[in-house]
């Protein structure tokens, strides 16, 4: 992989998998699980072209902070490089 795309390839590792969103959510269905979401922190979910959502654990996690009134952790935000092929 070119040097300037591990930016890219790093930030998916931390992308809630389907199996994380199942576990999660208790639901299969992409729109359950946005539903879910809904219901529980009231967010409108970011989803691909077929539905499925796509959030990294650390916009999970701030959401469970949020919803408990806890304060914002702060993240130091990840770098990334920008690949245009």
């Amino acid at each position: 992989m070119p040097n300037f795309c591990r930016g890219l390839h790093n930030m998916n590792a931390r992308l809630l998998s389907s199996e994380d969103l199942i576990r999660l959510t208790g639901a299969k269905r992409y729109s359950k699980q946005s539903r879910w979401f809904k219901e529980q922190f009231g967010a409108d979910v970011p989803t691909r072209s077929n539905g499925s959502i796509v959030m990294t654990w650390e916009t999970f996690e701030q959401l469970q902070r949020k919803k408990h009134g806890l304060a914002p952790t702060s993240v130091d935000k990840p770098r990334v490089d920008l690949c245009f092929d």
